[in-house]
C-alpha cells in the first residue's frame, strides 16, 4: 500500500470538501453580493461614466477596465443577463473562481473583460431602441432568432464575432429587412 495514500492504520484520509457557490440568479443571491442596487437608464453610459460616444474614449475606458462593482450593477438590471450566466460570460472564469473575485468588487476588470461588459450593455441598449422598450428587449434575448441561426442572441454575444452577428441583426430588423 501506498505511504502517502494512508495513515499509519491503514485507513485512507477523507477528500477536501469544498464549497462551490451556485452562480448568481436571484436577486436574494444578487443582495448577498451587494448587488441589490440597479442602474438607471443605459447601461453604455453607466459603465462608461459619462465619457461620451468618443470611441478613443471608449478605448480609454476599457483599457483602464470597469469596475467589478460596476458590472455586477449592470449585471443586476436585467433578469436577462442574471438568468443567462452574463458575470461569468464576461469574467471567463469557473464558479470558484468567480466567487473569488467577487470578494474584490472595486478592483477593475481587464481590458478583455471589460470589452466584453461592454458588448453586453450595447447590445441591450440597441435591442431596446429597435424593439420600443427593455422588456421586449430582454424577452428578445433569450428566445431563439430565425434570422441567428435559432440561437438566442444573449448566446452570442461573448466574443465579437457573434456581437456582429447580433448587431447586424438588430439592423436588419431597424430596416424591416430580416
Amino acid at each position: 500500500m501506498n505511504a502517502a495514500a494512508s495513515d499509519n492504520t491503514g485507513h485512507k484520509p477523507e477528500p477536501r470538501k469544498t464549497k462551490r457557490r451556485p452562480p448568481i440568479e436571484t436577486r436574494e443571491q444578487a443582495a448577498v453580493y451587494g448587488l441589490g442596487e440597479t442602474v438607471e437608464g443605459p447601461l453604455v453610459d453607466y459603465l462608461l461614466k459619462g465619457r461620451g460616444d468618443d470611441r478613443m474614449a471608449v478605448y480609454h475606458a476599457v483599457q483602464a477596465g470597469f469596475p467589478l462593482a460596476d458590472v455586477l450593477r449592470m449585471v443586476n438590471t436585467s433578469e436577462a443577463f442574471r438568468r443567462g450566466g452574463v458575470l461569468a460570460k464576461i469574467i471567463g472564469a469557473s464558479d470558484r473562481t468567480l466567487a473569488r473575485r467577487l470578494q474584490e468588487p472595486a478592483r477593475a476588470l481587464s481590458a478583455e473583460q471589460s470589452t466584453r461588459a461592454l458588448y453586453y450593455a450595447e447590445i441591450m441598449e440597441k435591442a431596446t431602441d429597435v424593439l420600443g422598450s427593455r422588456a421586449l428587449a430582454e424577452q428578445w434575448l433569450v428566445q431563439p432568432a430565425r434570422g441567428l441561426d435559432g440561437e438566442a442572441p444573449l448566446g452570442l454575444i461573448a466574443n465579437a464575432v457573434g456581437v456582429e452577428l447580433v448587431n447586424d441583426f438588430l439592423t436588419r430588423m431597424d430596416y424591416g429587412v430580416y
